[in-house]
């Protein structure tokens, strides 16, 4: 398939949006959400994400493999995961926070609690259900088409266009304007720990830890926020100071990768942005007709849900 990589991302994410939609018309019971939510959310993940990414690497051909850093990363990177994922958490709390006090009904009736808690019931095997069923295969799903397809079909305009472009999509796929500030933070991150290990499996388990961490623990955001006293503040600023400081050692681990990569000879995954071509380039994949319809379709539907 040579259809061009700005034209054809936009439209994979596209085909997502609509499935995403043409399941959300359709009874829970049709779904059968009240009999199994487990499994039925496990088959409608694989179905709105997996089959339409597949279905895009095969029209790509069989080459395409090699593109999407499916490998798993190098035990050298595990202090820049852990890293990011402090940052992830931290920094999504703090967006959280302030988008809470800007519009805390929009948040709460967006939230994992609101959106999950069909399945949230008490057990031990529920729990460890819940964890598969909504944060370990939706972080599988959704890296390998966002940050292993969408990240390698930017790749050619520069890591800037790449990371921001992934990451927008990422944050459109979820259908939500007020929480939209948090998917693009989340989806830059995720993207900055593909490029710098590698590998798209770092993200995935970096998704999967994030993921947990909200099925159990945004809750008690959201209740902070609301009450707005001296604890709210002072667990932001705990926040804020947490992630600036892991952000700090995140980007100083991502330096001495790139400097053992080129100590050992390992050619670059990325096209490095020149500063001059990179209003261009982000130009030429914004302003395409396609990114445009996704767009527009996206806040069509925010807005009128």
């Amino acid at each position: 398939m040579k259809i061009k990589p700005t034209t054809a991302a936009p439209i994979l994410v596209c085909a997502v949006l609509a499935l995403t939609l043409l399941f959300s018309v359709v009874p829970s019971s049709a779904l059968g959400l009240d009999d199994n939510p487990y499994l039925t959310t496990v088959i409608l993940q694989l179905v709105i994400f997996m089959l339409p990414a597949l279905f895009f690497c095969t029209l790509r051909g069989t080459s395409y493999r090699e593109k999407l850093r499916l490998k798993l990363p190098h035990v050298s990177t595990l202090l820049l995961i852990i890293c990011s994922l402090v940052v992830m958490i931290c920094g999504s709390c703090v967006i959280e926070y302030f988008m809470s006090t800007v519009s805390p009904v929009s948040m709460a009736e967006t939230s994992v609690v609101d959106r999950a808690g069909y399945a949230m019931n008490p057990g031990f095997f529920d729990g460890l259900y819940l964890v598969l069923a909504f944060a370990l295969l939706p972080a599988l799903t959704e890296e390998f088409l966002f940050r292993g397809i969408i990240l390698s079909e930017y790749g050619s305009l520069g890591i800037f266009c790449s990371v921001f472009m992934s990451s927008i999509m990422f944050a459109f796929c979820h259908l939500s304007l007020v929480r939209l500030p948090i998917y693009v933070f989340s989806g830059v991150i995720l993207a900055l720990v593909t490029y710098a290990t590698r590998s798209v499996i770092a993200p995935m388990i970096v998704h999967t830890v994030y993921n947990v961490f909200v099925l159990f623990f945004e809750e008690y955001v959201l209740r902070l926020a609301e009450k707005q006293n001296i604890s709210a503040l002072l667990f932001i600023i705990i926040a804020a100071g947490c992630a600036i400081l892991f952000a700090s050692f995140m980007c100083f681990e991502a330096a001495g990768l790139y400097k053992s990569y080129a100590v050992d000879n390992v050619p670059s995954d990325h096209v490095p942005t020149k500063k001059k071509k990179l209003i261009g380039t982000l130009a030429e994949a914004v302003f395409s007709p396609s990114f445009i319809v996704l767009a527009v379709t996206y806040i069509v539907i925010v807005l009128t849900k």
